[in-house]
């Protein structure tokens, strides 16, 4: 396995860019929400069994895990309600 990271930055970047776009919103989509809040979730069910599999920390294992955390806090970053 392996990280793209061009692909990650652009993630970054698209979810940096729909956090300032959400934050004028009122009313999120039920649907880009649901998606939004499994990104995370799916890093990081990845990262508890690729630590599983291989018992100790290893320089994947570390990226995964930071990826879950940064995907976590810019996904609650687009639910933050600056409008009010």
């Amino acid at each position: 396995m392996e990280i793209d990271e061009e692909e990650y930055r652009e993630l970054i970047e698209i979810l940096t860019n729909l956090s300032d776009e959400l934050k004028s919103q009122k009313v999120i989509d039920k649907e880009l929400a649901m998606t939004l809040y499994s990104m995370p979730q799916i890093i990081r069910n990845v990262f508890q069994t690729y630590e599983e599999h291989n018992g100790k920390a290893t320089e994947f294992g570390n990226k995964l895990e930071d990826i879950w955390i940064d995907l976590d806090a810019m996904v609650l970053e687009c639910f933050i309600d600056t409008s009010s």
